[in-house]
């Protein structure tokens, strides 16, 4: 991404967005503390990040995700984060606790989400787990980051009442019927596994979406490379509940949500929302497509720069009201039936 496209990006959401969401952590408040790189069980060979067209990339199980985890991306990480927590009305997850002891948050990227619930929650105890050690040092005393590859066997010494991950399905974990059968055996009678997943393939209620959509072109390249990586960067939820049940869990719900893309709604909420979705994608779209289309389908950096400009003009058209499918599926073992 050019410098000016991300400088236009950045105006759009200070013009647009409500600066009193935006939230700090104070540093000196006792709440907080400096974790020792002793508890988040590091070593400095997961700081030497893999390099790519000026970019970086997780270095612990190098090569398994595909997006940076750079300072550009960790503000993309941050920006979707809001849209999802606008689009769930300021909820951080939908699954029925009130006041869960313990707390799991697989992909925790920057950690933002898991900050927030071990705020929300503070008697309940809080992990986080990623493949790259980006999370803030001072935290809440109640969180911990680990780092961990979720398709491995999982070895936490304490089970947990909640279970979530955000926007994974088909894009970094390899097999979610493994990632079902460790969530069900790491779960606390009557505890929930909520998967709030995203397909990146938008869609339009009103067919504004225009039939020569470079965009829609850039999704079925995006989505052409996914699959050559055993991926498919979409969100099945018929298949995610038939891989929740035969892993054992009942009460299995899917509730279905739209993530905007642009100011277009007329729910003020959703409006917000939706701008911190243009942004997500105008700042976004260069580091989730570089290793994808220069790696695996052999794009120059100047046909994936010419494809992405006219991505950006499109994504920029508010005649188009377009939108993420978002599916919330919650689902737990069979202690307790709500």
């Amino acid at each position: 991404m050019s410098a000016s496209d991300n400088d236009s990006a950045l105006e759009v959401l200070s013009d647009h967005a409500d600066d009193d969401n935006d939230s700090t952590i104070d540093e000196s408040d006792s709440g907080y503390w400096a974790q020792e790189e002793s508890t988040r069980s590091v070593t400095a060979s997961i700081y030497d990040y893999e390099r790519l067209h000026n970019r970086t990339y997780h270095a612990f199980h190098s090569g398994k995700y595909f997006m940076p985890n750079d300072e550009s991306e960790q503000d993309r990480l941050d920006i979707m984060y809001h849209a999802f927590r606008l689009t769930l009305r300021d909820r951080l997850f939908l699954a029925p606790i009130e006041n869960p002891t313990a707390i799991l948050d697989i992909g925790t990227g920057t950690g933002i989400w898991a900050m927030d619930a071990a705020e929300a929650h503070q008697d309940a105890t809080v992990v986080g787990t990623d493949l790259s050690p980006i999370q803030p040092s001072y935290v809440p005393s109640n969180l911990t980051f680990e780092i961990a590859d979720a398709d491995e066997e999982w070895h936490f010494r304490d089970k947990f009442d909640l279970i979530h991950t955000r926007i994974m399905m088909d894009t970094s974990l390899r097999s979610w019927p493994h990632f079902f059968e460790e969530a069900f055996r790491a779960l606390n009678p009557g505890g929930w596994v909520e998967c709030q997943e995203m397909d990146y393939n938008r869609t339009s209620d009103d067919n504004t979406i225009p039939t020569d959509s470079r965009l829609r072109f850039w999704e079925r390249e995006w989505t052409r490379g996914m699959e050559m990586i055993g991926l498919g960067g979409y969100c099945r939820p018929d298949l995610v509940m038939e891989q929740m049940r035969n892993a054992g869990f009942i009460n299995v719900i899917c509730r279905r949500l739209k993530v905007p893309i642009g100011p277009w709604p007329r729910d003020p909420v959703l409006r917000q929302a939706g701008m911190f979705g243009l942004v997500n994608l105008l700042d976004g779209i260069h580091g989730i497509s570089l290793k994808i289309f220069t790696g695996l389908l052999d794009y120059s950096l100047d046909d994936l720069e010419t494809l992405l400009s006219a991505c950006r003009r499109e994504i920029r058209d508010r005649a188009v009201h377009s939108y993420w499918p978002v599916y919330v599926d919650q689902h737990q073992p069979p202690y307790t039936v709500h």
